[in-house]
């Protein structure tokens, strides 16, 4: 150390005093910042803190999300992810590395909410909790139907109000629960856990308004999802509004638009059932009306005399359809010939008027040398010769006294 200080002239730092004042520094620098990459290496230890990389083509950065950082986040770190991280840099002092700890995480392209519902949907997926063969029928007729929501939200005045109107002779049980904010998801299981258990209920109804994606998130956990799933009775989801769309509704046995709809899945009102009653009435005397007229042709078809007259007025059939087609045949040979005279016609006149003696008409004339060639071109002839003309009217004998190429 002395050796040091004589030829440096400085007091040297420990390497723990130089990791803090480097420490110090980082943090100051880098309190609040924003740094965007991939998600690599992303484990979650028993202590609940999250480790992971970020990085992009060229560097990697190590990060930190503590547990109660982390607690608050909604979707699953997964390697791959393009995220938004916000924190600071620090060091890690036995490693002498310097570190992002991380205190919020957004993904990129995609909401939180959004993401978390998407990675919860492809698990219970794969788990084949949406499977449509693992879906039960619902309840005709049920008697007492269990209803899973707020003793005080809207979605209850609804459902009871339809009950009553569409079928007064239901009964109803009601399983309060939280259906928003801090404790609803279990208090949602707990419910429809207690109505599985009772033995004289048919259908339960998991009923919630409507609200933001936010406000309806108890709905988009797995411990709701496996409560439905595991229910000794089908589930009917009326949980917010018709567009929207949780992770309980895609579990359900069914899926109804609305609080209100799912009453109306599951009390058929006396109006309905004699409706129901009349077209199965009305049913039932149309097809004994067609037996009926069945075995009566039938029966007509066993006598001599019919049988008959069937085949008299088949054979007058038949005979008015040899007519007809004559009549057709006929029509059809008298229009080409007609085609075909004109189309002659129409021939000699384009003949005629494209023959010489119609062109000779016209002025012009044809030369033709002793032999009796046709003349076409001036180098064909020369000076002296003589050549006969032949006109529309007669002939001429011509000698050439001159040629010229142009006219």
């Amino acid at each position: 150390m002395f050796a040091t200080r004589a030829v440096t002239g400085m007091q040297p730092y420990t390497v723990s005093q130089l990791t803090v004042l480097i420490k110090d520094v980082l943090e100051q620098r880098f309190d609040n910042i924003y740094v965007v990459g991939e998600v690599s290496n992303a484990k979650v230890y028993p202590s609940g803190h999250w480790y992971f990389s970020l990085k992009d083509q060229e560097a990697t950065l190590p990060c930190v999300c503590f547990k109660n950082a982390n607690s608050s986040i909604k979707f699953k770190l997964e390697d791959g992810l393009m995220i938004v991280a916000r924190g600071k840099l620090s060091v890690y002092p036995p490693r002498g590395s310097y570190q992002m700890i991380v205190t919020g995480l957004e993904p990129v392209g995609i909401g939180e909410w959004q993401l978390a519902f998407n990675q919860l949907a492809e698990k219970l997926e794969r788990e084949g909790f949406f499977a449509p063969e693992r879906k039960r029928a619902i309840p005709i007729f049920p008697r007492r139907i269990g209803v899973v929501t707020s003793p005080v939200g809207a979605a209850l005045r609804d459902i009871l109000h339809t009950l009553k109107r569409r079928n007064r002779s239901v009964n109803v049980i009601i399983s309060p629960c939280k259906v928003q904010g801090e404790g609803s998801v279990e208090e949602i299981a707990r419910a429809i856990a207690v109505l599985s258990d009772m033995e004289d209920v048919d259908v339960i109804i998991v009923a919630r308004g409507g609200g933001s994606i936010e406000d309806l998130w108890s709905f988009n956990t797995e411990l709701v999802a496996r409560a439905v799933l595991s229910s000794s009775v089908p589930v009917i989801s009326g949980v917010g509004h018709e567009t929207d769309v949780t992770i309980c509704d895609l579990v359900a046995d069914m899926r109804a638009p609305t609080p209100t709809a799912a009453a109306e899945l599951v009390a058929k009102g006396t109006v309905e059932l004699m409706d129901k009653w009349g077209l199965l009435d009305r049913r039932l005397n149309s097809l004994m009306t067609e037996k009926l007229a069945l075995v009566r042709r039938q029966v007509e078809r066993l006598s001599p005399l019919n049988s008959l007259i069937r085949y008299a007025e088949r054979l007058k059939h038949l005979k008015e359809r040899v007519v007809s087609r004559r009549q057709t045949l006929n029509s059809r040979l008298d229009m080409q010939f007609a085609a075909a005279q004109h189309m002659l016609k129409t021939s000699r006149e384009k003949l005629a008027a494209l023959g010489p003696l119609n062109v000779l008409s016209r002025g012009f004339s044809v030369l033709r040398k002793a032999d009796k060639s046709v003349v076409r071109s001036f180098s064909e002839v020369k000076p002296g010769e003589q050549l006969e003309a032949l006109l529309h009217e007669g002939k001429l004998k011509i000698t050439i006294e001159s040629i010229d190429e142009k006219w």
